[in-house]
């Protein structure tokens, strides 16, 4: 896998990009298998690596820029044959390639609403893992705004590892809701996939090398920035940092439901359960549908014996 220099430090132990080779399970999924497909990329300087992508539209494959960045050669494969792809245009800010395909005979995956992707609901991530086709189950764990239209960036359980970079994350219904993207060091439920929605501009950027930017995620900006440090704060769980973290988030954007999370679980790693709770009620305000404020209001009433969430 490569690494850039100006990764800022907190990202440099967040983010793996998940081109490169890895351990993981088989499974069998006969559709998902003809949506995501093998990526095996040979650079220009003759290094070889793995990806994943996803067949979004005909003779057309969705991927990650950090897949395909500095390719010499782009090779696609199935469990039946293989194609030589190009990429057609990318947005590598977002992260987000698109390939042609030509000669695929596949019919592209279904997509859901990206406005109809809520925390809490299940998920499953699909890709190449280390080489080998994978599926796994989770749930959206978090949404998050960064500085790109068209959705928010995905937090989720489902687990997925080098090579599945470009693979699908899609809902109970089979539908693609996003990119697998990037994770957590630490693993557990730090992985993260780009929403679907973010790739509708795509077909209009012009037809021309893509430039060597480098995505939201490696250089985090003000806007991208809590999300990503609070992430990696509770990974480490280092209460004390995620709950400072955490004000200064909730006074820059006191409408997201987001800042009020890290707060919540800061707080609550931090023992002081009466603060926890206001903050996890407060998500609940600003979200109804928001599943993990919800589950942590619920342990909570358990614990305490009293209730919490109003049902």
């Amino acid at each position: 896998m490569l690494q850039r220099g100006r990764f800022l430090s907190f990202a440099v132990a967040l983010l793996l990009p998940l081109a490169g080779p890895g351990p993981a399970a088989a499974a069998d999924q006969p559709a998902w298998q003809e949506w995501v497909l093998k990526i095996e990329v040979t650079r220009s300087d003759g290094k070889k690596e793995l990806g994943s992508g996803v067949l979004v539209a005909p003779e057309r494959l969705l991927t990650n820029c950090h897949v395909v960045r500095n390719a010499r050669e782009i090779k696609v494969s199935s469990a039946q044959a293989s194609w030589l792809a190009s990429t057609q245009s990318g947005d590598t800010f977002r992260d987000l390639c698109l390939l042609r395909l030509p000669g695929h005979p596949g019919k592209p995956a279904p997509i859901a609403d990206p406005g109809q992707t809520q925390v809490g609901h299940p998920v499953q991530a699909v890709g190449y893992s280390g080489g080998t086709f994978t599926v796994t189950q989770g749930h959206i764990k978090g949404l998050f705004t960064c500085a790109c239209d068209g959705g928010r960036v995905i937090q989720t359980s489902a687990r997925f590892d080098p090579g599945a970079s470009g693979g699908g994350l899609f809902n109970d219904k089979g539908e693609l809701v996003g990119i697998l993207t990037f994770k957590s060091r630490s693993g557990g439920i730090f992985h993260f996939a780009i929403p679907i929605g973010w790739m509708k501009q795509l077909p209009a950027l012009p037809a021309s090398d893509i430039p060597d930017q480098g995505p939201f995620w490696e250089n985090p900006s003000r806007n991208s920035g809590y999300f990503l440090t609070a992430c990696d704060l509770s990974a480490k769980k280092k209460w004390q940092e995620l709950a400072r973290l955490a004000l200064e988030w909730v006074r820059e954007d006191p409408f997201n439901p987001q800042a009020w999370m890290a707060s919540g679980r800061g707080n609550l790693g931090l023992g002081r359960v009466r603060e926890a709770i206001g903050d996890f009620q407060k998500v609940l305000e600003l979200d109804p549908t928001h599943g993990e404020a919800l589950w942590e209001l619920q342990k909570l009433e358990l614990e305490l014996g009293e209730p919490l969430t109003g049902h």
